[in-house]
């Protein structure tokens, strides 16, 4: 008998071992799911980068203050204010930062822009920012005071801070930046912005300033300063992608042209080799300026068409509205189209030195060789000497 319930007792034992190891089991399996999911929850809120925008500017009247991206056009967000306080969040749709502005309109319906002041300068003389760089906090405390130029209309006016508002690092290198530090790019100016990089490595506003003016630096040049930058900001998308296209510049004479679509909605060589140069505009339906200088262009065209290809290439996105342009303005040389989001625009970029800016116009010999560019609205003289050089 007693054997009997040594033996059942042993049994017991022996499955309650196993039932206490497989709960262990199970327990430890939670233990790791649990740690995984707040692994992942710590890892998701932290890519999900935000800026928290926060004002108070005693002398602005009650009405609307509005959020914007890149320009006063592009409103992402609005909130009443009263007695000039105000907050945003805005939340990061990547992990590089925006510039960001405010706009404000009051009860009496006055528009308002704000500027900020800052340490950088803009053709010699002290530069206000109406942008700022989307640091984790940006804080804008104090009054401002009214500079309207007398030529804005009676609702629209201007003020600035009298204080610098408090950012982080970001907005703290575009505001000691020269905002005219790009527009010409010489020996002297490449040695200034190697200085700013060495002050300022991990500044994306530097980055994106390079990348929108790629082709202004030789290849070496840009190599030079992508070099330069430090940190995170070598794993961004944007230093990526200038990398990449900076490396396919080494071997740009190995790139052919690509075949471009026409107004015939067939596929065309660029240029055509009878003549001995190539007057290249690039453009598009909804550019102002551009559409101002086809009158000069079709006069210069009158005069020059003999010894010059005049050739124009839209970076319109939508065919139907660049099909529009072409019938209104009737241009009577060769149009092509290829907007960025065709594979051939790089190409373009590339062995016509396209910034992105237009109107952009270029003169190449059949060897692609640049003889002369220019950005902007030219004048007849501007297009008759670009010619004649």
């Amino acid at each position: 008998m007693e054997e009997h319930l040594d033996a059942k007792k042993t049994k017991r034992e022996i499955l309650n071992k196993r039932n206490l190891s497989q709960f262990k089991n199970i327990t430890m399996k939670l233990y790791f799911i649990i740690i995984l999911g707040l692994l992942c929850h710590i890892s998701c809120n932290q890519e999900k980068k935000q800026t928290l925008i926060t004002g108070n500017i005693p002398n602005l009247p009650d009405g609307i203050m509005y959020l914007y991206e890149d320009n006063g056009t592009n409103k992402i967000d609005s909130i009443q204010t009263k007695k000039g306080k105000f907050n945003f969040i805005y939340h990061w749709k990547n992990n590089e930062p925006v510039y960001l502005g405010l706009n404000h309109v009051d009860n009496h319906n006055i528009f308002t822009y704000i500027g900020f002041p800052t340490k950088a300068k803009y053709k010699g003389a002290p530069l206000e920012q109406t942008r700022f760089l989307s640091d984790s906090t940006i804080i804008i405390n104090g009054k401002t005071f009214d500079n309207t130029p007398t030529s804005f209309p009676e609702n629209v006016k201007s003020i600035t801070l009298f204080s610098p508002i408090i950012t982080g690092k970001q907005t703290d290198a575009l505001y000691h930046i020269d905002e005219d530090l790009f527009e010409h790019i010489t020996p002297k100016t490449v040695s200034i912005i190697k200085e700013k990089l060495i002050e300022y490595p991990f500044s994306y506003h530097l980055l994106y300033k390079i990348s929108e003016n790629k082709n202004s630096f030789s290849a070496l040049q840009t190599q030079d300063l992508l070099h330069s930058f430090k940190g995170e900001i070598t794993e961004s998308n944007t230093y990526k992608k200038l990398y990449a296209y900076n490396e396919k510049r080494f071997n740009e004479k190995n790139i052919l042209l690509p075949l471009l679509e026409n107004n015939r909605h067939t596929k065309e060589e660029i240029l055509n080799k009878k003549y001995k140069k190539h007057l290249i505009v690039f453009w598009a339906s909804w550019c102002g300026p551009c559409r101002q200088e086809i009158p000069l262009l079709k006069k210069t065209f009158a005069s020059y068409a003999k010894e010059t290809e005049f050739i124009s290439i839209s970076i319109d996105e939508d065919q139907s509205a660049w099909q529009k342009a072409l019938a209104q303005e009737n241009m009577s040389w060769k149009q092509l189209i290829a907007d960025k989001k065709n594979s051939a625009y790089e190409t373009l970029q590339i062995r016509f030195k396209l910034n992105g800016a237009i109107p952009y116009t270029v003169l190449v010999d059949n060897d692609l060789h640049i003889i002369a560019s220019s950005t902007g609205l030219s004048s007849e003289k501007d297009l008759v000497d670009l010619i004649k050089k």
